[in-house]
């Protein structure tokens, strides 16, 4: 096989046609159609890409990548000075910046870390590649990790296990890491970014620890749950918010809001994710203080919710369960543009009494086009 050199590397990348077939070189299938569909080329210009590849050593004679050619020039690119543990900019603390200069030196990552909290927040950084709503092909995310590691396999592997990417029939799309990355870096101690709604003065914003007396105010009301599932007790304590307030900050970004009217703290809304085969299926939920009952405040912060969901996380369905004698949930869901899917018959049994369950729904397709 011929010498590889940086100049070859280069005048490949510098080509479309080359650089798809690259692309699908380093997913293990070359498909010479479809990059000449997607080109708008002829056939043979795709066939003479490929021969000027093999012919160059980038890829072998079945059409794989050669990753050992990539990784020899890799090591032999010329490295610039830099000094270890320059921070990173980005949406980071000034101490997350700290940490990932340790890891990076530029675009490229140069090792991953073995620290758990570390390696979190390295992925961070590395599912901003990756744009929001948007579903990508394997071989896609692969050649975007090659380009700041070699071990493609191994980072796409933690970006699904640590819930920054979900994949589905070949597809992935982000669901994790931080979506506001067009805006200043967050202080230490700051949260994530306020929703709004339709309603000047009603906003969801995400939960912090200095919430939980508001939390308890509002939620400590025998008419909020009557027809909620018994996870949201009455007596609402000072150790349930705690316990809430604990579960809803661990997630990075936010899948569960309080809704604040006039700067107080009002109720909540929010969204269960799921795996597995229900990947990228979400139960979302909302409740709120008698006080602001009839004003179309929940309905307009379902809605913020929804279009957040959608908008950023990637998410293919919403699905809410709703006690059939909750007429005000059932109309908020279609408020909201969700659909009754079906109803499961005395599904719920609250205070000794058998209700149905309605079944509400919207998936990414309704919403884009019901938006």
């Amino acid at each position: 096989m011929p010498h590889v050199t940086h100049l070859d590397m280069l005048r490949a990348t510098l080509d479309p046609v080359r650089l798809a077939v690259l692309g699908d070189a380093a997913g293990g299938a070359i498909e010479l159609d479809r990059i000449a569909e997607r080109l708008e080329v002829d056939r043979r210009e795709v066939a003479d890409a490929i021969g000027q590849l093999r012919a160059s050593g980038l890829i072998d004679e079945h059409g794989a990548l050669a990753t050992d050619v990539l990784r020899t020039l890799g090591r032999e690119l010329p490295r610039g000075e830099h000094r270890a543990g320059q921070p990173i900019e980005g949406p980071w603390t000034p101490r997350e910046a700290d940490i990932l200069g340790r890891f990076f030196e530029g675009d490229r990552l140069t090792k991953i870390p073995s620290s758990h909290a570390k390696r979190l927040l390295v992925l961070d950084k590395i599912a901003q590649m990756f744009e929001p709503g948007r579903r990508y092909p394997e071989r896609d995310v692969n050649f975007k990790i090659q380009l700041i590691h070699p071990d493609y396999a191994a980072i796409r592997r933690y970006l699904v296990d640590e819930g920054f990417m979900d994949r589905a029939d070949g597809a992935y799309w982000r669901t994790g890491g931080r979506f506001h990355t067009d805006m200043a870096a967050p202080e230490p101690g700051q949260e994530a970014t306020v929703i709004p709604t339709s309603l000047t003065d009603v906003e969801l914003r995400p939960y912090r620890w200095d919430m939980v007396d508001a939390l308890v105010a509002a939620a400590n009301d025998e008419r909020i749950p009557r027809y909620m599932g018994d996870q949201f007790p009455h007596p609402y304590t000072t150790e349930a918010a705690e316990a809430w307030i604990e579960m809803a900050v661990k997630d990075h970004p936010p899948t569960q809001y309080a809704v604040f009217v006039r700067d107080t703290l009002a109720g909540g809304v929010g969204g269960f994710p799921m795996s597995g085969e229900a990947t990228g299926h979400v139960e979302i939920g909302w409740w709120l203080n008698p006080v602001y009952w009839r004003q179309g405040i929940t309905s307009a912060a379902v809605i913020a919710l929804v279009d957040e969901f959608f908008r950023t996380r990637g998410y293919m369905r919403l699905w809410a369960p709703v006690m059939a004698p909750n007429v005000a949930s059932a109309k908020v869901a279609e408020a909201a543009g969700l659909t009754l899917e079906g109803v499961a018959r005395i599904a719920y049994l609250k205070h000794g009494v058998r209700y149905d369950q309605l079944n509400y729904a919207i998936t990414r397709q309704d919403w884009k086009a019901s938006r």
